[in-house]
């Protein structure tokens, strides 16, 4: 005997709510290929914001007392861990076709 587990019979209408419930939709209003190539963008322009403000808080460094200049660097770890922008995860298919008013009949 094989040690594989059997797939539970179901019919095509169960399964059918099944997948309304298990798909997702991206639902954030691009295309997939603009989310694709915006999503490393947002990424790379944020970790850019924060070296370059790690850059400035530097270069100023000499110029300001050592709490203004710890106080500008943690601003500067912050600006680089919170991206301006992030991702949002896919919608189940359900609710995107409960709004385009095409959810099927039970």
């Amino acid at each position: 005997m094989s040690d594989q587990k059997t797939r539970e019979s179901r019919s095509p209408p169960r399964d059918k709510l099944l997948s309304l419930d298990r798909d997702g939709r991206n639902d954030y209003g691009e295309n997939s290929k603009s989310s694709r190539k915006n999503i490393p963008l947002f990424k790379a322009q944020s970790n850019r914001r924060g070296r370059h403000a790690a850059k400035v808080a530097v270069n100023a460094m000499g110029d300001e007392d050592a709490i203004e200049s710890d106080r500008r660097l943690s601003l500067a770890d912050q600006k680089a861990l919170r991206p301006a922008k992030t991702k949002a995860p896919d919608v189940p298919l359900r609710e995107v076709l409960k709004r385009q008013g095409k959810l099927p009949k039970r």
